[in-house]
């Protein structure tokens, strides 16, 4: 209450230091004047925001949007830093100190708060190349050569997207969309990959999409938080420009 920060995280199941709180302390085996220094240097100052803010999202998500999001909030906010981790394995927010997670899908509602950003729409993606010898497949069942997510995620999206209709067998099985992307694109097969990220392909005429009328589903992108009360004011603020400018940039999600 004193220093105006978080030192701590819990869940119902762990606890761990705040990047604050570890930086307190690594200094209480220290002298008192390295204590004091640390103290005054983690005391918020007419309402700047300053700390670390530990950040992971997929490991395909689109990198342009988010160093956007980050070097704008960072030009307002300079007593802010960044860790950012790119990655599809699931980490858990409070055991790996996570300020922010971006989840397409996923969600650990008892250890988490979650807040739904955008919704996700899908479409089936296969290049000119891979229709010139295959043609124009009118079922799941006629797609031979299937560029398959892992299966958590194909688990999933057959739930989510295909109304619990099975995805064709996989020729190559791939946890990230944009290699999906370029192995469609290099006539490899068909992918099931988020709109958006095929759009200069389909609009450039290289690729097609096929059979619309299978997805049949939404899917959401979501911020999640380990608890309300880890909502620093920089955690906080950082959280609600991400939400804003995500919702501005939803066509790289969705064709609404």
């Amino acid at each position: 209450d004193n220093l105006g920060v978080r030192l701590l995280k819990r869940s119902t199941r762990s606890i761990s230091l705040t990047e604050d709180g570890d930086a307190l302390y690594k200094q209480t085996s220290g002298t008192m004047d390295d204590l004091s220094r640390t103290v005054e240097s983690l005391r918020n100052k007419n309402g700047e925001l300053r700390g670390l803010i530990r950040v992971t999202a997929p490991a395909d998500f689109p990198t342009p949007l988010l160093a956007k999001v980050v070097s704008e909030f960072n030009h307002d906010h300079p007593g802010v830093r960044f860790q950012i981790d790119l990655t599809n394995d699931p980490r858990n927010l409070v055991d790996d100190n996570i300020d922010v997670a971006l989840r397409l899908g996923f969600s650990n509602a008892l250890e988490s708060i979650e807040k739904r950003l955008l919704e996700v729409e899908w479409e089936f993606v296969v290049g000119n190349q891979w229709l010139e010898q295959n043609g124009l497949p009118n079922s799941l069942s006629e797609i031979s050569e299937f560029i398959s997510p892992v299966a958590s995620l194909r688990r999933f999206l057959e739930v989510n997207i295909l109304a619990g209709k099975a995805l064709p067998e996989a020729k190559i099985e791939v946890d990230n969309h944009l290699l999906a992307r370029d192995l469609a694109l290099s006539g490899y097969g068909v992918a099931l990959l988020p709109k958006g990220l095929c759009s200069d392909a389909l609009k450039a005429g290289y690729a097609q999409t096929v059979l619309p009328d299978q997805v049949l589903g939404r899917t959401h992108l979501n911020l999640l938080f380990p608890s309300r009360a880890d909502m620093v004011p920089r955690v906080r603020a950082f959280a609600e420009y991400l939400s804003g400018t995500l919702g501005d940039n939803k066509d790289n999600f969705s064709d609404d």
